[in-house]
């Protein structure tokens, strides 16, 4: 799970390509958690019953980055 200060594995910016088009959500957002567990579920199944190893940490991340903001947004709003 990633922050500004320690980028996570799957960090954006770090493997964007140049001029990429890119959306990042904030744990300010009240919707972001919801969008994340959201877009975690789908990519589950795009990737089928026997996802990779690297796809499946990529969709836990996603699910343990949702719980984070939800903690986030208790504690700060």
């Amino acid at each position: 799970m990633g922050t500004k200060n320690n980028p996570g594995e799957f960090d954006c910016y770090e493997s964007a390509d140049p001029d990429e088009p890119m959306f990042v959500l904030l744990a300010r957002d009240e919707l972001a958690p919801e969008r994340v567990r959201n877009w975690a579920h789908a990519y589950s199944m795009k990737c089928g019953t026997d996802p990779t190893p690297q796809q499946n940490h990529k969709i836990n991340e996603a699910y343990q980055c949702a719980l984070n903001m939800d903690r986030w947004r208790q504690e700060n709003t």
